[in-house]
Parts: structure tokens; C-alpha cells; sequence
């Protein structure tokens, strides 16, 4: 029975369709991009360590 879908295809046009598919496919592709692009966890992976001695300075060929 295809008397529902007739029903709807009146309401909403193709191009109207096409239009909100693509609207809310570029919203969700704009903001996987941003997520992307402010992703601090990716940059740094480890936390920076903190060593004793002025951060191991003379162990690291520093003058002592």
C-alpha cells in the first residue's frame, strides 16, 4: 500500500528534501570539522612532566 507515502510526497517537495538532507549533512560535517580542529587531546597525548633538580638540567648536559 503505497497511499501513505503518496500522502507525504505532496507536502514536501524533491528539492525541498534534498535541501534539508544536505543542510543537515554540511551541519554535521561542520561540526565534526570544528571538533577536529579544536581537538587539544590529539596535540599534546601525554601530560608534560615536571622533573626534579630544575628539570634534570645538569643530568641533561647543562652546566652544573
Amino acid at each position: 500500500d503505497r497511499g501513505c507515502i503518496d500522502r507525504i510526497a505532496d507536502t514536501v517537495g524533491k528539492y525541498e528534501a534534498l535541501a534539508w538532507l544536505c543542510g543537515g549533512l554540511g551541519f554535521f560535517a561542520s561540526l565534526g570539522l570544528l571538533a577536529v580542529w579544536n581537538d587539544k587531546a590529539s596535540k599534546i597525548p601525554f601530560t608534560p612532566k615536571v622533573y626534579p633538580y630544575d628539570n634534570l638540567r645538569v643530568e641533561l648536559g647543562g652546566e652544573p
